[in-house]
């Protein structure tokens, strides 16, 4: 977007941020529709992490969007804190965000995405469209929300459908006497990581 936006054409990307999040969930609910829950719930298939804790994940960073969200209605935008600075803090973040869902069931978790979501949605429609690129804050919201609201979720999306194929296929190999590794069948991505760094 260029330096000078009216409100309109703010209030325009407002809407086009508003579908695009709704069809990214969408394409998400399709996806977790697809797959056992017992594979939803198994251990290390991402990395350290499974499939809820990816969820819970995505949930927590949308839940930092809807606070970023309180402190810009409160004219409070210069505090919210930007994780760029120093990626242990997006670490942290990420170990306490799936370490506090690990109780929680599956359903917990998808209630929980599903309210954060639309927490986000409510909290976004009611910001005055002229907030959305405030120059008085470091990083305006058209800059960040993108990736707090729907390309982080399309990017892990398609983390799990390519783990997922790869499931599948490693199961067909063995049902049919095939050799196919069933370690790079089941791996997820970043096997060796600790779990996605960024939001």
């Amino acid at each position: 977007m260029s330096r000078r936006v009216s409100a309109a054409q703010l209030g325009a990307w407002r809407e086009g941020a508003i579908q695009r999040m709704t069809r990214s969930r969408e394409a998400t609910l399709r996806f977790l529709a697809g797959v056992p829950e017992r594979e939803l719930l198994r251990s290390r298939t991402q990395g350290r992490w499974s499939v809820k804790d990816v969820l819970a994940h995505v949930a927590a960073w949308e839940g930092e969007a809807v606070r970023r969200f309180a402190l810009i209605a409160r004219g409070r935008g210069d505090r919210i804190l930007f994780y760029d600075a120093d990626p242990r803090l997006v670490d942290r973040f990420n170990a306490r965000a799936v370490a506090a869902a690990r109780s929680m069931t599956l359903g917990g978790v998808l209630r929980r995405l599903a309210r954060v979501r639309h927490r986000l949605i409510e909290r976004l429609r009611r910001l005055p469209a002229v907030s959305l690129r405030d120059p008085a804050h470091r990083y305006p919201v058209t800059s960040w929300l993108p990736e707090y609201a729907w390309t982080h979720e399309r990017q892990h999306l398609r983390r799990l459908r390519g783990w997922w194929k790869g499931w599948r296929a490693g199961k067909a190999a063995r049902s049919g006497g095939g050799r196919g590794s069933h370690r790079a069948a089941t791996a997820g991505p970043g096997e060796s990581n600790r779990g996605p760094r960024k939001p």
